[in-house]
């Protein structure tokens, strides 16, 4: 009885230690599952979401940039891009080999990119149409293209210092790519997406891959032929006088509109990596020079401002030389007795001196501070310089002489521009700038900037005087006599100054320069030009004002002005009539039925568009407008993979 007694308790206590340890088990699993899911409900769900659910991100295609007469400066084109989820490709060595000579790129690059531990890897962003098609006969497991708009310039070279460009990654890095980034990216949009087992993809809402988000638009104040020949007259300027660069400036005195701003060297903002670092920089805002004797004429003013000095009063320069503080001051003639207006004429140094000194300290640093030098003009464009002035009422004398023909002290194209431009239009400063309007992508205004004036640094009468001074200039007798455009009058000033070096000046490397505007009575264009470091000859009269009129010429013609002594201030065309970007007379043409369509009329901007969509590529010749094409248009186009097109300008427009 007692062993079975015994027996009945340890089998009740095994029992009671078996259910104790369910009991334990399934408590434990209640408190776990408890815990994952209250708990720990939201942490376990985000990371849920992270493995499964993903947010893609689409970037907007950047916005067109046009210039005043509404021809695309800047587009956005769709392209292929290649990219490879290394973890579901099955021969990673083989697909190396065979997507380096699809893409003509290095196996061992792509292998490296392939080797790594990234789930989605870039192979080649944005390829050619060729390369995109080899890709995607090979149909490789794992590797797929995807369309990714490209900016791109139809113009190569031209106004690439205005515009700038992007990077990869379709942010603006330089000129107004970089200074309207925001507008003319938008806003990108993103779109929710889940992953299956294997990795793939699955997306949710395949309409938001139909229309990419678009960022806005600008209207320049460039005129695009007009920047096109200020380009080609410079460059030749600059080869003609073996010169190191140039720069050329073309504005509206009235409004302060740029119509054209040449730099040389240039580069192609296409392959912009192609080119040293050097060339991106618009020098025309970055770069400070002495101003030489272009200089003079703000002495002038500020003796105009002041108004206690005769138009007729003289001033002795010394037959040539003049010491000064231990230094000797030069002309380049040997003038006795001169006026205001005869110092501007023969642009003595000695004269510039002497007024300065009876000016005085004081009202020149007001006048030079007033016409915006020493300080930044807020043209809309990144790296703009101050220049360099210094406080002039603790200059010593022979400083503040130095300063009056233009030694000293440093300005920038764009300042001196601005400044001259004051004195064309009445004495009123205004600020330069290169963006008319910024439009929606449906070309709906969104803002248009507005002439905004600076001060007033002059008189109307007191610039009038200062004008018929400088009209002395370009008459027999003064520094650029030889200057002659369709007959009209011109106000302006030559400048030679030698460049400042370490310790002193170079005694071989000048600024040759030439500013001014025309028609003197009624003035509609203030040009600059400027040339570095000509060899042979290097004064502003020989180097310079052979361009500047050739530039003055071409602009006159854009606003139809010629000998007629009635003139139209130039404006941009209302921004409320503004068509659409891509929008033309006719409707677009299209491939059909395998036959070419006729591309005669077309702008470059609308063939590249028509051309992205078929995967052709375009080999063009000139700008404006196609004129010739081949294939011819009704041809098949079973074995053409390029385009051959040549462009021309048409009357009236580019």
């Amino acid at each position: 009885m007692k062993n079975a007694a015994q027996q009945k308790q340890a089998i009740r206590v095994r029992i009671l230690l078996v259910a104790a340890c369910f009991v334990l088990f399934f408590s434990v699993l209640a408190l776990r599952a408890l815990d994952l899911q209250v708990l720990q409900h939201d942490e376990l769900s985000q990371i849920a979401q992270r493995e499964f659910k993903r947010q893609v991100e689409f970037t907007s295609r950047r916005g067109v940039i046009l210039d005043r007469n509404q021809e695309e400066l800047a587009v956005s084109l769709d392209t292929d891009s290649v990219y490879a989820r290394p973890l579901q490709m099955e021969d990673i060595n083989q697909a190396s080999v065979r997507l380096a000579a699809a893409m003509e790129d290095d196996k061992q690059r792509i292998l490296k990119s392939l080797n790594g531990e990234k789930r989605f890897v870039w192979l080649a962003r944005r390829i050619n149409p060729a390369a995109a098609r080899a890709v995607k006969e090979m149909q490789l497991k794992g590797v797929g293209i995807t369309v990714e708009p490209k900016r791109f310039y139809p113009y190569s070279t031209l106004a690439c210092h205005v515009l700038g460009f992007t990077g990869t990654d379709a942010k603006g890095l330089e000129g107004l790519e970089m200074r309207y980034n925001s507008e003319l990216t938008g806003t990108n949009r993103t779109a929710d997406s889940l992953r299956d087992a294997l990795g793939r993809t699955i997306h949710l809402n395949p309409d938001e891959f139909v229309d990419l988000p678009e960022g806005d638009h600008l209207l320049l104040t460039i005129d695009k032929y007009l920047q096109y020949q200020a380009e080609k007259i410079l460059a030749a300027a600059v080869a003609r006088h073996q010169a190191k660069g140039g720069q050329a400036i073309v504005m509206v005195p009235q409004t302060g509109e740029i119509l054209a701003m040449a730099s040389v060297p240039v580069f192609n903002p296409n392959m912009f990596s192609s080119y040293p670092v050097t060339t991106y920089r618009n020098r025309v805002v970055t770069d400070a020079f002495e101003p030489g004797s272009t200089f003079k004429m703000f002495v002038v003013a500020a003796a105009l401002n002041q108004g206690t000095i005769s138009r007729n009063q003289k001033f002795f320069c010394e037959n040539g030389r003049w010491q000064i503080a231990g230094r000797q001051i030069r002309d380049t003639h040997e003038y006795g007795e001169l006026t205001m207006s005869e110092i501007i004429k023969f642009s003595s140094n000695i004269g510039a001196a002497k007024l300065g000194q009876m000016v005085g300290s004081e009202t020149l640093n007001q006048t030079f501070r007033a016409f915006g030098f020493g300080q930044l003009t807020e043209i809309d464009l990144p790296g703009e310089s101050r220049g360099i002035l210094r406080p002039i009422s603790s200059s010593r004398p022979v400083d503040l002489a130095n300063m009056c023909f233009g030694q000293g002290l440093a300005v920038t194209a764009i300042q001196l521009t601005a400044a001259v431009g004051a004195v064309a239009n009445g004495g009123t400063l205004m600020r330069p700038y290169l963006v008319k309007a910024v439009m929606d992508p449906k070309a709906r205004l969104i803002r248009e900037i507005q002439p905004t004036p600076v001060g007033q640094v002059m008189t109307p009468g007191a610039a009038k005087l200062l004008t018929a001074m400088l009209c002395m200039v370009t008459e027999p007798g003064g520094t650029a006599a030889q200057l002659k455009v369709n007959g009209l009058r011109i106000a302006g000033k030559t400048g030679t100054a030698q460049k400042a070096v370490a310790g002193g000046y170079s005694a071989d490397d000048y600024i040759a320069s030439f500013v001014g505007f025309l028609p003197a009575d009624n003035p509609q264009l203030v040009i600059l030009v400027l040339i570095d470091s000509p060899r042979g000859s290097h004064f502003g009269s020989v180097v310079a004002c052979p361009a500047w009129g050739a530039i003055a010429k071409v602009g006159l013609e854009r606003l139809g002005i010629n000998e007629a002594p009635a003139m139209q201030q130039a404006a941009v065309a209302p921004v409320a009539r503004v068509a659409a970007p891509h929008a033309a007379a006719d409707p677009e043409p299209a491939v059909k039925n395998g036959y070419m369509p006729d591309l005669r009329g077309l702008s470059l901007s609308q063939v590249l568009m028509l051309a992205s969509r078929e995967g052709i590529e375009i080999k063009a010749d000139g700008f404006g407008r196609v004129i010739k094409q081949s294939p011819l248009a009704g041809s098949a186009l079973n074995q053409h993979n390029s385009w051959e097109i040549k462009l021309a300008p048409v009357e009236g427009g580019v």
